[in-house]
């Protein structure tokens, strides 16, 4: 995970904080409370969204999971695998991604060892690199 994806990330609930300890000084507590609700709602979508962030490579599917969505994609499917640093939306917590391209779409992951993830895909799905 890149550091400032990590800090941008945690903005929300760490505003809401700041915001709840202003409002609890101010003697209104149940906005204050109003005010933690909602940071807490904010870190939990954001978890649930996020956590856990893999790619695993099986025999014949790549499974990405990132929080509750998960995508399965046949390596049959596999059409091309590149270096990428797009920051579309994607299943990936750093901009130093992995574009895997199939007939139909494609899919930006961000393995940790890049270089070994698409060394790795590309054997399980049969593809000169």
């Amino acid at each position: 995970m890149d550091w400032w994806l990590a800090a941008l990330l945690m903005l929300g609930p760490l505003i809401c904080v700041g915001v709840t300890g202003m409002l609890l000084i101010e003697g209104k507590n149940q906005d204050a409370f109003i005010s933690l609700v909602t940071g807490a709602g904010v870190l939990l979508l954001t978890g649930l969204l996020v956590i856990p962030c893999r790619y695993t490579i099986t025999e014949d599917t790549l499974a990405i999971r990132c929080g509750i969505v998960m995508s399965r994609i046949p390596l049959s499917q596999i059409r091309a695998i590149e270096p990428s640093g797009s920051w579309l939306s994607a299943p990936a917590l750093s901009v130093r991604r992995v574009k895997i391209t199939t007939a139909s779409r494609f899919y930006l992951v961000s393995p940790i060892d890049r270089e070994r993830f698409i060394s790795e895909l590309a054997d399980a799905a049969q593809l000169d690199q």
